[in-house]
């Protein structure tokens, strides 16, 4: 019982630690109001105190969480009632309480939060998920008010512990994260994205427990921006692993330390699977039969398994970390990432093919396994297959993905390849070249007597053919031919589509080609004897492309590397002179290439325009040099070709 009991003292030490740092950098409201004029409320005062102790044998965790907003303005009245716990079947909610202070001249008015309701937590992208979210909305937020939640929640797994952030969406002036743990037990922490050094760590001893505490003060919150990585790419915030502990003996145990101990753990999972069956050898046979050559082989299998296994997210408990066998995937048609991983491991193992299990997180994990290696830096299985030279990374959950081609969302992530209960490898996936995602587009248009009509003809390659075949999935004909006015859409908002047509060139390569006719009203211009056309049809880049540095500081961020290869001919009218064709124009640089040639033939003039992408990731470093090519683009788009009438 005692042993029960003592997280709680460890909880009172820890609130100690905490109500000292509020006192010590505690301000008044007119000088948060002062510091703060643009927000209409801030989070005056957060804090987590994290405990870990051993119960029944085993790593536990138990936390006390507190916050407190503090409301600058009424018009956040409305803005941040709305307030949610999240837990699932490794973090379970204790107690909760929650509350506004509402100010009365010299005192505050206690109104208790009386709506709380619990429910499944619903996600898009997720079938069935386990966590729980328990929403409730704090009532009178008014000038002055304080909306005070507190709450503890229960870690059953150690492993699973998560990141303290110190930033939120409104200015944070006080965070406090402490962790308590027995002196015999080892802790490692990591702080990320705190450059400008706003996170302080102490060590403390009391007895035999030993507490960390992190504070910060005045964080405010990183202005957010579309064709970004995630939050936790640039947010400060604290991660901790449990490195160690001592069992009843006395022994040390190890925990997670090292990616030796996380493959250990999760290996766990998959070494409870039984992948043994004559019918999915029957069905590698069948699939495979005639084939020697082993990448065909493979090709075969997973292009079987992208038809006919359907992706289905499931997020429940253990059923999170462990895939079903591969016979039950078979006969069910359908399962999660770890379930499609199976199946295709199963498949090509069958077919004498070296594949194995691969943990690996996609790009909204900023993690390696090298630095964080905890259960938090993957969150996607997929099968590996090894060629004798190299790697291929198949992620049956993309049912247009190109074998030899990653998914495109776990490029650059490190995979952790398990080859035997005892035998892992950390491999990277490799960036995709710039010129494995090709968009070829030859426009030829003529000048009609209020505008231009024209046909075009674009090929799309790599992930840009695989995008095209996944949007097409599901459309019904009118989504189809408002999704190929947006891809063919050109010259200006006056562009009417005329007939179309779509062909798949290419199932296995995912090459696409989308045919069309068009025209667009008033879009050249006439000045007496002359005729003016812009022929950049197309523009890539706008004023708006243009990056606000003063106020962007976070990466810019692409699915894919591609090249764009534009073509436009106008055919030059009878009875006109071309008197000026603009000069060709260039601009490289390591994270993009840029080009605009003309050439004329015999009675066509040939605009030729070129962008090759190469960065999945540009740092805001980069940003200045991104502006200076985009304004010097944006200035050669203005040019225009100017035709004049024979005398």
């Amino acid at each position: 019982m005692k042993k029960i009991h003592r997280p709680y003292i460890y909880f009172f030490l820890s609130a100690a630690v905490i109500l000292f740092s509020r006192k010590a950098n505690a301000q008044s409201f007119e000088e948060l109001a002062a510091k703060y004029p643009n927000d209409y409320a801030v989070i005056q005062n957060i804090s987590k105190s994290l405990t870990i102790f051993m119960k029944d044998g085993q790593p536990y965790a138990e936390s006390k969480n507190e916050q407190d907003i503090l409301v600058l303005d009424d018009k956040a009245n409305g803005a941040y009632n709305r307030q949610y716990i999240y837990n699932n079947s490794y973090n379970s909610l204790l107690d909760f309480e929650a509350y506004t202070k509402v100010p009365d001249g010299k005192k505050y008015n206690k109104i208790k939060v009386t709506d709380v309701k619990t429910e499944s937590a619903r996600s898009r992208s997720i079938f069935y998920d386990d966590t729980k979210q328990t929403g409730f909305d704090f009532p009178s937020l008014v000038k002055g008010a304080i909306a005070h939640m507190e709450y503890s929640e229960a870690y059953k797994d150690v492993h699973m512990l998560i990141p303290f952030y110190c930033e939120s969406y409104i200015p944070v002036v006080n965070a406090v994260y402490t962790v308590t743990l027995p002196t015999d037990m080892q802790l490692k922490y990591t702080v990320l994205n705190d450059a400008a050094k706003k996170i302080n760590v102490t060590e403390s001893n009391r007895g035999r427990q030993h507490t960390y505490t992190f504070t910060a003060s005045d964080i405010k919150p990183t202005d957010r921006f579309s064709n970004a990585p995630a939050a936790s790419y640039y947010e400060p915030h604290i991660i901790i692993q449990l490195v160690s502990y001592k069992n009843d003996k006395g022994e040390t145990v190890n925990f997670l330390g090292n990616v030796n101990d996380l493959y250990k753990w999760d290996y766990g999972f998959i070494s409870r699977v039984n992948n043994e069956s004559k019918e999915l050898k029957l069905l590698a046979d069948s699939l495979t039969a005639g084939v020697t050559n082993d990448l065909v082989k493979a090709r075969k299998i997973y292009e079987w398994v992208q038809s006919n296994i359907k992706y289905v997210a499931f997020e429940d408990g253990l059923e999170g970390f462990v895939p079903r066998p591969a016979a039950a995937i078979c006969t069910r048609r359908y399962g999660d990432c770890k379930d499609m991983a199976s199946i295709l491991t199963a498949l090509l193992q069958a077919a004498g093919l070296k594949a194995y299990f691969t943990w690996i997180g996609t790009r909204d994990i900023p993690y390696d396994y090298n630095d964080v290696p905890l259960p938090i830096t993957d969150n996607h299985m997929i099968a590996a297959l090894n060629t004798g030279n190299d790697w291929i990374f198949l992620d049956g959950t993309d049912p247009n993905c190109i074998f030899g081609l990653p998914s495109a969302f776990i490029q650059g992530k490190q995979a952790m390849i398990a080859i035997s209960a005892d035998e892992y490898k950390i491999i990277r996936v490799p960036e995709v070249d710039v010129n494995k995602s090709t968009l070829v587009d030859s426009t030829y248009i003529t000048l009609s007597d209020n505008g231009i009509k024209g046909f075009s003809s674009v090929y799309y390659d790599g992930y840009f053919g695989s995008d095209i075949y996944t949007k097409l999935m599901y459309s019904d004909p009118k989504e189809t031919k408002d999704y190929v006015k947006y891809r063919m859409g050109k010259a200006s908002n006056k562009f009417i589509l005329g007939n179309f047509n779509i062909s798949k060139l290419d199932n296995i390569a995912k090459s696409v080609n989308i045919q069309a006719d068009f025209e667009v009203p008033d879009y050249s211009k006439k000045i007496s004897d002359e005729l003016y056309i812009n022929l950049n049809l197309e523009k890539l880049f706008t004023d708006y492309s243009i990056i606000d540095t003063a106020r962007r500081k976070i990466p810019m961020e692409n699915d894919y590397k591609y090249s764009i290869k534009q073509y436009t001919v106008l055919e030059i009218p009878e009875k006109y002179n071309v008197t000026y064709i603009p000069k060709d124009f260039t601009v490289d640089n390591p994270s993009f290439s840029f080009a605009i040639k003309y050439t004329k033939q015999g009675n066509k003039i040939i605009a030729m325009q070129e962008f090759r992408n190469n960065y999945l990731l540009m740092q805001p470093k980069d940003f200045p040099d991104w502006n200076n090519a985009i304004k010097k683009i944006n200035n050669q788009y203005k040019e225009q070709v100017v035709l004049e009438a024979r005398k």
